[in-house]
């Protein structure tokens, strides 16, 4: 027959896609769990007995203990009316709501209310086979699904703390240009100032070169004004050394005398007046050499503005390229973010293809399970068929064995016999021989025939 006209098998005929496990490894993974369970109660399992087992199994596994029901079971309460009359049954509806989840989780997709209120022995040991497989399942997946949490925890906090770093670094850069932008007329007006003083600089070095030119000139003229001072005082004295000696001698011309003092008086007269004015000149010198001096000083003075002007606009330089390294940062942050997110986005598809090709698998193995399951049903089917057909072949076997056995004997008497007559056969034909050699040589001799060998 074609698949098309089968039955579907029932309920009962079922098989379940995991391994049935045997009441004492139950009541073990029971106790394991923390629930009490004695060997009765999944024997002979009662209402009161299962409740019990499925609400430890819920809060075991699904972390939902009887207690927690109370609070939606009031919420709902609270939106109906006669709440007496709805109570037990809203609260037993959710326990049952719970197991129902439970169990389908674990494959167990035929689960009803009369697994709770009305509890087979065999299905109630199904249905725990199947819960207790889910959860030795979740237990060995425990770890690689911890290290998947903890991955994605960890890409998550470095994700956060990524974009914590972007917004400080946006933050940075938003005062750094609502400073800049506050800074921009001073720096405007102090780049102008720096115009100014740059020129204002470039004159007053070429008037600074100027200046110097006039006073090193100014410092010959002086020297050699010093020089003719000295000379001229030197000149003087040697002329007051010549009056007292001249005024010591005894003079027989007191005209030439006079003469001489007259001449000698204008001379020393001449002398002074070229004196004050070599004196007038040095202090004119002395007061341009002042002014020269303040000049060096305010020159100085201006260096210094400028090379500060210089530091500012260094430093202005470098709070721009600290701007645009920071842009640059903002940027490789961001690209960082969008791969980072591209990345947690890409483990994300693998843990749901990791879960579809887990899915698929299980329902694989449940498909080839359940093969198998048929397969050793119709071997078992098949084994004791053939076990029948080997007692009647066996029985057959034996009477063959001892045919044989007779057919060996007989075949072994009556090879004797025809050895021991072929025995005396070839005894009968080497005597038979003998005598007609006997015979031949008699007949030669007698006829006197020669045999050639």
């Amino acid at each position: 027959m074609s698949q098309s006209n089968r039955k579907p098998p029932s309920q009962s005929q079922i098989l379940p896609g995991f391994p049935t496990l045997g009441l004492p490894e139950l009541l073990q993974c029971l106790s394991a769990l923390g629930i009490p369970a004695q060997m009765e109660d999944l024997t002979k399992p009662t209402p009161g007995t299962t409740q019990g087992i499925y609400a430890g199994l819920i809060e075991a596994l699904m972390g939902a203990p009887v207690e927690s029901i109370e609070a939606p079971k009031k919420a709902l309460l609270g939106m109906m009316e006669y709440k007496e009359m709805y109570g037990d049954a809203l609260q037993f509806t959710m326990f049952f709501r719970h197991v129902r989840d439970l169990a389908n989780l674990c494959g167990i997709t035929n689960f009803s209310l009369a697994d709770i209120t009305r509890p087979e022995a065999a299905r109630f040991r199904t249905v725990l086979s199947g819960i207790m497989n889910f959860a030795k399942f979740r237990d060995e997946r425990a770890h690689f699904q911890a290290h998947l949490q903890a991955r994605l925890q960890e890409q998550a906090e470095k994700t956060v703390s990524l974009r914590q770093k972007i917004d400080q670094v946006e933050n940075d850069i938003s005062e750094i240009t609502a400073r800049n932008a506050a800074e921009r007329p001073q720096s405007e007006q102090a780049q102008k100032r720096n115009d100014g003083l740059r020129a204002e600089l470039l004159e007053l070095r070429s008037q600074q070169i100027k200046l110097s030119g006039e006073v090193e000139e100014l410092k010959k003229e002086r020297q050699g004004l010093m020089d003719q001072a000295a000379h001229n005082a030197h000149l003087n004295t040697q002329i007051q050394h010549q009056i007292l000696s001249t005024k010591s001698r005894l003079v027989q011309s007191p005209d030439r005398i006079k003469k001489q003092i007259t001449e000698m008086t204008l001379s020393l007269s001449s002398e002074k007046a070229r004196l004050s004015s070599f004196q007038l000149k040095a202090r004119e010198l002395s007061n341009r050499l002042e002014v020269i001096t303040s000049l060096e000083l305010d020159l100085k003075n201006l260096i210094d503005l400028q090379k500060t002007i210089e530091g500012q606009k260094s430093k202005i330089e470098e709070s721009k390229r600290a701007k645009t390294s920071w842009v640059s940062k903002k940027e490789s942050k961001e690209m960082e973010l969008k791969n980072l997110q591209s990345r947690s986005d890409q483990l994300q598809r693998q843990i749901e293809n990791a879960q579809n090709k887990l899915d698929r698998q299980q329902e694989l193995t449940n498909e080839i399970r359940e093969k198998h399951n048929k397969r050793l049903e119709d071997l078992k089917a098949e084994y004791k068929v053939r076990t029948k057909e080997r007692g009647g072949w066996q029985k057959q076997r034996d009477l063959l064995l001892a045919e044989q056995k007779e057919l060996e004997n007989e075949m072994a008497n009556f090879i004797q016999t025809h050895e021991n007559e072929i025995n005396d056969l070839l005894q009968e034909y080497w005597t038979m021989r003998r005598q007609a050699e006997d015979y031949m040589n008699t007949m030669t001799i007698k006829l006197g025939l020669q045999v050639r060998a």
